[in-house]
Parts: C-alpha cells; structure tokens; sequence
C-alpha cells in the first residue's frame, strides 16, 4: 500500500483551507495548512511534504515571496508548487511558471479536478524516483528551433501536434519541430503525464487549465499562452476521463 499524499494547503480564506482540506483527507491524503507565506515556510520545515498548493495574495508574506523561499531553500527546493489564485492575467502565469511552478489554478476551481491534478502529478514523480525508462530515462527531449537543437524538459512541454506530416512540441509560449511521430513519443512518454487524446494531439495532463463539455463531447483548455483547446477524440473519451476523475 502506497504512502498518502502530504499536502501543505497556503491560504489566508478559512473557507477555501476548510474545503480543500476536507476534500484532499476524504481521498486518504494527509493535509496541513498555513494562513500565509511565513506560516506556510516554517510548515516546510516541520512537516515532510509532497506537494504545496500555494495562494497569491496574502498578509505579510504573499505567494510569490513564499515561492522564491521555496526555491531557494535546498530543502524545499524540489517540492512541486501549484498556484492556486484568483490571478486569470497571463502576466501572472508567466511569472509563476518562470519562478517554477508545476501548475497554474485560477479561482473558482473544480475540487475533483484539482484532486486529480495533485495525483497525476504525484505519480509522475513517484516513477521518476523509481528510474522508470518513460519517466526517468527520457526527461529531456530533442527539439528543433530556427537551425538549432535544444534539448527540452519534459516539464515544459504542454502539448504536442501533428501537422503536414510534421510534430511540433508547444510550450508555453514557443513552438518546436521534433523528428519524432506522435506514435513514437506515445510509446517513450509516461501515460501518467502524457495522453494522446487526439491522432493529432497529445497533452501534458499537468498543463490542462480546463476541460469543457459539449453535446457528449470533451475539449481540454492548455495552460499555454493562447489557451489552446484540445479535442478529445469519442475513442478516447472513457480512458481521459478515468486519468483525470471525471
């Protein structure tokens, strides 16, 4: 039997600490909770801890303080961040991923998407502590760029198309060229993280900001900088849906 999850929920709303952390303990996660930055810091260093989720605005010491501690303290630097704000504006988005979040949760939010969120994340982790080949051995990917080849986290990736007999890996602001098949990624990449939801798509699950439903149908909303919107293929509506718990 696998270890809870340790969750530190940072939020200076009673209400919203309330909610999470009754919905997070109901799925067998353990979950402390802090008012604010300086709370949430001394939390750190008392309570081992898995994932933070992390409100902007707070008395004494804001979300992006508290962010910039986190990642600076080699204690805590490798514990994943989510964001979870009121803050929709890209500026703020940009920031939070260049400062080194995982995921950006705009308020209101859905309970069970952000309880999947945690878990997809979690297990993503749990294989690369495990050396897996998908997760562990291929955490970078070749991409090409303007003549040049770089070679890309796979955390940076948000989703990756297939166009004109073409791939393109998309983060959250460029586009790259790989010379690979969306078939041939499928099998390299964790289907923890990755999901191929479309013949043309495959989405990093850590990256959906939204999913809409219309007329049966699914679309996912990428948190890239355009909010690009993923069809969900009918075939592949039943696996999407038990990898996000929905």
């Amino acid at each position: 039997m696998s270890d809870p999850i340790r969750v530190l929920v940072v939020d200076d709303d009673e209400a919203i600490l309330d909610m999470i952390q009754m919905g997070l303990e109901n799925e067998g996660m353990r979950v402390v909770s802090a008012s604010d930055g300086s709370e949430a810091l001394e939390m750190l260093h008392k309570h081992p801890t898995d994932v933070v989720l992390l409100d902007i605005m707070m008395p004494r010491v804001d979300g992006w303080m508290t962010l910039m501690e986190i990642r600076n303290d080699p204690l805590t630097a490798d514990i994943p961040v989510i964001m979870l704000t009121a803050k929709t504006q890209d500026l703020a988005r940009i920031l939070a991923f260049k400062q080194g979040v995982q995921q950006y949760v705009t308020k209101p939010f859905n309970l069970m998407e952000l309880i999947a969120r945690i878990q997809s994340l979690m297990r993503g982790r749990q294989r690369v502590g495990a050396g897996s080949q998908a997760e562990g051995d291929f955490r970078k990917l070749a991409v090409r760029k303007g003549g040049r080849t770089v070679l890309l986290d796979l955390d940076d990736v948000v989703y990756i198309s297939a166009k004109n007999k073409s791939t393109y890996v998309h983060t959250y602001e460029n586009q790259y060229l790989v010379d690979l098949t969306l078939s041939e990624l499928e099998e390299r990449l964790s289907s923890d993280s990755f999901r191929r939801l479309h013949r043309s798509y495959m989405i990093n699950l850590n990256k959906v900001k939204e999913i809409l439903r219309a007329e049966g149908a699914y679309v996912v909303v990428m948190s890239d900088r355009d909010e690009t919107q993923v069809p969900v293929a009918r075939r592949q509506v039943k696996s999407f849906r038990e990898a996000v718990g929905i």
